[in-house]
C-alpha cells in the first residue's frame, strides 16, 4: 500500500502457508546461508553490480575485478561482457561455504555503496530488510555484519557505532566486528571494547581524558544531575565483573576461556544503549557531545 515502510509491506505479505501457521517463515542460522537468502541476495546486487548499459560498461569491469580480487581469483580472467561476469560470480554465490559467502556480501556490500552518506545509509537499510524477511541472523551495523536480529538491540548499537563522540563510535564498531562468528573474533576483546566505549564517553563528557569509569560517573552526575541509583549500580557491577582477577580485562589473562559470544554481544548492547544514554541526558541539558 502507497505510504508504506518497505519492510512493513514485506511483512504483511508474508506468503498464505506463513500467515495460517501451515509454514514456518524462513530462518537462516548463525553458520548457515540458505539458498532462499542467497537468492534474494543476488536478485537485488546482481544488476548494481554488473550493469549491462554500455555508458556503465567500465563500472562493471571495475566491480568485477574488485570482486574477483577479494576472491583471490585472477583478474586477468574477467569476462568481458557483465553477462558472463554474473555467471561466473553466481556458480561462487550460490556454492561456497557460509563464511566465505558472508565475506563477499560484506565485500560486495560495501563495494557498491554509493559515497553519498544518505544513499549509503538507505542502501544497507534495504539490505538489512532483505536480511530480515529470510530470518538471516545477521544485520549490517556500522556496515558490517553483525550477529543480532533484535531490532532494538540492533539500533542501540547502530546509534552507539554512530555517535557524535569519535572515540565512542570507534569502540563500539571495533566491538563489534570482533563478535563471533566473525572472521577473528575475540570475544574477550570485544568486551573490552564494549565497556571502553562508555568509559570514553564520559571522559569525553566530562571534558577529563584521564578519569576512570567511576571516577567519571561520579563527575557526570555532578554536571548533569544524578542517574538513577540502580542503574548506576549496574553498570559499575558491569565493570567490576570485567575488571576482577577473572574478568576479562586483567592484564595477566589473555585467554579468552570464560567469555563467550553470548556475553560479549550482551555487553556490547548493554554498553551501546549506556553510552547513548549518557549523551541524551548530557544534550537533555543542554551540552552538546560534538
Amino acid at each position: 500500500m502507497p505510504g508504506k515502510p518497505f519492510g512493513t509491506i514485506q511483512r504483511e505479505l508474508r506468503k498464505f502457508s506463513q500467515r495460517i501457521g501451515a509454514r514456518r517463515p524462513p530462518r537462516s542460522g548463525l553458520e548457515e546461508a540458505s539458498p532462499e537468502l542467497r537468492t534474494a541476495l543476488w536478485n537485488v546486487l546482481h544488476k548494481p553490480a554488473f550493469p549491462e548499459n554500455d555508458d556503465h560498461r567500465e563500472r562493471a569491469l571495475a566491480h568485477a575485478r574488485a570482486i574477483w580480487n577479494h576472491l583471490g581469483w585472477r583478474t586477468d580472467q574477467v569476462p568481458p561482457l557483465p553477462h558472463q561476469m554474473r555467471e561466473s560470480l553466481a556458480a561462487e554465490w550460490f556454492s561456497c561455504g557460509w563464511p566465505e559467502f558472508f565475506d563477499l556480501i560484506e565485500f560486495t556490500a560495501r563495494t557498491l555503496a554509493t559515497s553519498v552518506s544518505s544513499v549509503r545509509q538507505q542502501w544497507f537499510e534495504m539490505l538489512n530488510r532483505i536480511l530480515e524477511s529470510r530470518g538471516c541472523a545477521y544485520r549490517f551495523i556500522a556496515e558490517h555484519l553483525v550477529p543480532l536480529t533484535n531490532t532494538a538491540e540492533a539500533a542501540e548499537v547502530v546509534r552507539g557505532a554512530e555517535s557524535a563522540i569519535p572515540d565512542v563510535a570507534a569502540h563500539i564498531r571495533e566491538a563489534a566486528k570482533l563478535l563471533p562468528p566473525n572472521a577473528g573474533a575475540n570475544p574477550r576483546n570485544s568486551v573490552r571494547e564494549s565497556i571502553a566505549a562508555v568509559a570514553a564517553a564520559l571522559r569525553h563528557l566530562n571534558g577529563n581524558p584521564s578519569a576512570t569509569l567511576t571516577e567519571g560517573l561520579a563527575a557526570f552526575e555532578d554536571k548533569h544531575g544524578p542517574i538513577h541509583p540502580s542503574l548506576r549500580q549496574g553498570l559499575v557491577m558491569l565493570y567490576a565483573y570485567t575488571a576482577d582477577e577473572s574478568g576479562v580485562r586483567h592484564g595477566l589473562i589473555d585467554e579468552t576461556t570464560g567469555v563467550s559470544g553470548d556475553n560479549a554481544r550482551f555487553m556490547l548492547v548493554a554498553c551501546s544503549a549506556f553510552t547513548n544514554y549518557l549523551v541524551t541526558l548530557s544534550a537533555d541539558a543542554g551540552h552538546s557531545p560534538s
